[in-house]
């Protein structure tokens, strides 16, 4: 009888040992599960933070990128006024805003003494050699006329250019004279004390100073200088800074022929260029003579 118990207490006692073991085992399966699970939320979370450190960081790089990027200069626009036209227009306009004084609207312009070509031929020639040169050194420009036949009075290409968000207005012409010596280039502005346009007088007088300058610099033609007047319908109608090139005289034999030839009427255009670079003081001014 006392084996039997001591069997029963003995399976007794291997059952509950087995129950512990088992319940250890348990415990310790949880336990795992607990600390993976745990490790995968610690994975997640330093993905997030990495994910936001990294947007941070590529947000910050391009506003500094950004910040640093150079401003896009705006472009300065110019207009171009190849004068005069194949068809003259003899009907009267005033000269100037509220003026009583008239002029014929615009004429063909003069004629070569030698070469017999038309001035507005010439003038158009040499002004569509300056737009090119102007855009190579980024500018913007505006040109009035790019054909012979138009019908464009003075004041009409004025309005045009004060329209057209240029900055200043050059306006392109050859000269004459009754002496077949006089020769040269000269540019026009308006006088300080001009009833149409006086606000623009100064800044005027110093484009043009500018332009005959380094013209004259280029080509070697004699400086004649700036000559003031308030009788020109261009430029009394003029809002913004104007000036008359006279690029030399059709009546000079030698110039008639140096305003034909497309070297020359070259460097005339970088002459004009290199005065309009002056006058913005941008430093584009080309050195020497070519």
């Amino acid at each position: 009888m006392k084996k039997i118990w001591k069997v029963l207490i003995l399976g007794v006692m291997l059952c509950i040992f087995c129950v512990g073991c088992k319940d250890d085992e348990v415990i310790t399966q949880d336990k795992k599960m607990e600390d993976r699970t745990t490790e995968k939320r610690t994975e997640i979370i330093k993905q997030k933070t990495t994910q936001r450190t990294s947007q941070k960081t590529t947000q910050s790089k391009e506003q500094t990128e950004e910040t640093l990027k150079p401003k896009e200069e705006k472009r300065i626009k110019i207009a171009i006024d190849a004068g005069h036209q194949k068809k003259q227009m003899s009907a009267k306009e005033a000269i100037g805003p509220g003026a009583d004084k008239t002029k014929p609207m615009v004429s063909s312009g003069t004629e070569g003494v030698v070469t017999k070509r038309t001035e507005y031929q010439v003038n158009l020639e040499v002004s569509l050699k300056l737009k090119s040169e102007l855009i190579s050194r980024g500018y913007d420009v505006y040109m009035i006329r790019e054909t012979n036949d138009v019908s464009l009075s003075n004041k009409k290409r004025t309005l045009m250019a004060n329209e057209s968000g240029s900055g200043i207005l050059l306006r392109i012409h050859c000269n004459s004279a009754d002496s077949q010596s006089a020769n040269g280039a000269l540019t026009m502005s308006p006088t300080s004390s001009n009833p149409y346009c006086k606000a623009i007088a100064a800044d005027s007088q110093r484009l043009s100073e500018c332009v005959v300058s380094t013209l004259c610099r280029r080509t070697g033609a004699k400086n004649r200088g700036v000559t003031q007047t308030d009788e020109m319908t261009g430029i009394n109608w003029s809002k913004i800074p104007v000036t008359i090139v006279e690029m030399g005289f059709m009546s000079n034999p030698d110039e008639d022929q140096k305003l034909s030839d497309s070297h020359y009427q070259t460097m005339l255009a970088e002459g004009i260029a290199d005065g309009v670079d002056r006058y913005y003081q941008r430093g584009g001014e080309k050195s020497g003579k070519k």
